[in-house]
């Protein structure tokens, strides 16, 4: 396109002379080679180094290969069009390309929203996406059947009468699993009866944990050693998972008690919430969207609730949560673990920008 600003204008508005080619057609075919040379341009500059180009089956095929729903693909698709996205299997398989994507995707946010309320919004989305590919990515390969458990799997089993005695398979086999005996406070082997159910747990490398029931087929002798056999079951249930992304901090802040009180009004009981005027401070060393962990030399009672104030990035955050645990360090207070029950929606973006470093 430079090249054609810089001919010679007479080229198009160049005198007719008597029997010469009529000046006027070369209108349109001046036109139409700008456009065809401003087309090329524009599809170079959407296409990667090597010439490829944005492609949407490519990128939704990918995308729901990795378990997002329409909404969520659709809502991803805009943002990797804009960026340029043009290899997108990589993108969704590569931990550090999907990372830098949503970065990318985070930038832009906040760069071309019309509103900040239409950022946080969007913000919040990108969120939900981030998080449920953090809890897909830590559950790993997922189990279905007993067979698939590996050597060394450290594993645990309740008995009827409730008695809790861990283990370790050594072996699977076609007809079992064969796992260390326990042994009793005496040193001998426990022998349980054959056909005796078990309730069995374990934890993966991923620390996804898992459950299922068996029954005792009994001691077997494996070379020179004697094990414990279990009959194998081909449904093997997931526990409930860390439902969401931490990351460990130390992070400032001050927190108040809030007396809760309930009182009846017309027959229906109302709570009414007063948060009291003395500040402590405190430490958040872990950091989550369903709440936080706070160090403390004054900590609160489990089952209190608490107003928060931290700063995580972004200006500072608020929020009321409810103690559900105390650690009790000795000579130094405690740590309280807090889980949200009221957070506006830009504290808790804030607070995830900070998890997976966005804002950073």
């Amino acid at each position: 396109m430079i090249t054609l600003l810089q001919l010679d204008p007479n080229i198009f508005w160049k005198q007719e002379t008597p029997g010469a080619f009529p000046s006027w057609v070369l209108w349109p075919i001046g036109v139409a080679l700008l456009a065809l040379i401003w087309l090329a341009a524009r599809q170079s500059g959407a296409s990667g180094p090597s010439g490829a180009t944005f492609s949407k089956g490519r990128f939704r095929k990918s995308a729901r290969g990795f378990g997002l729903d329409e909404d969520e693909v659709r809502f991803l698709e805009g943002y990797a069009r804009t960026l340029g996205v043009t290899d997108t299997e990589a993108t969704f398989r590569n931990k550090t390309r999907l990372e830098a994507f949503f970065r990318d995707v985070y930038k832009n946010i906040e760069k071309n929203s019309d509103s900040e309320a239409a950022a946080e919004e969007r913000k919040a989305s990108l969120f939900a996406i981030r998080e449920r590919l953090a809890r897909r990515a830590s559950a790993g390969t997922p189990v279905h059947s007993t067979r698939q458990l590996g050597r060394n799997t450290p594993l645990s089993f309740i008995t009827p009468n409730e008695e809790n005695y861990p283990s370790v398979v050594v072996r699977t086999e076609p007809t079992g699993l064969a796992v260390e005996p326990v042994i009793d406070p005496y040193g001998s082997v426990m022998r349980f009866r054959r056909g005796t159910k078990l309730s069995c747990f374990f934890y993966t490398k991923a620390h996804q944990g898992y459950q299922f029931t068996t029954r005792v087929v009994g001691l077997q002798q494996f070379g020179d050693r004697e094990l414990l056999v279990l009959n194998h079951n081909d449904a093997v249930t997931p526990l409930p998972s860390r439902q969401f992304q931490r990351r460990a901090a130390r992070v400032p802040c001050v927190f108040f008690r809030v007396a809760v009180t309930t009182s009846k009004v017309k027959g229906k009981q109302q709570a009414a919430a007063r948060v009291e005027n003395i500040s402590l401070p405190g430490m958040v060393t872990d950091l989550s969207a369903g709440g936080v962990a706070v160090q403390s030399a004054n900590p609160l009672e489990v089952g209190d609730y608490i107003k928060l104030l931290l700063d995580a990035g972004g200006g500072k955050q608020t929020a009321f949560g409810k103690v559900i645990r105390v650690n009790r360090l000795k000579g130094a207070g405690g740590v309280m673990h807090v889980q949200f029950v009221k957070i506006s929606r830009r504290s808790l973006n804030a607070i995830l920008s900070y998890i997976f470093g966005y804002a950073e």
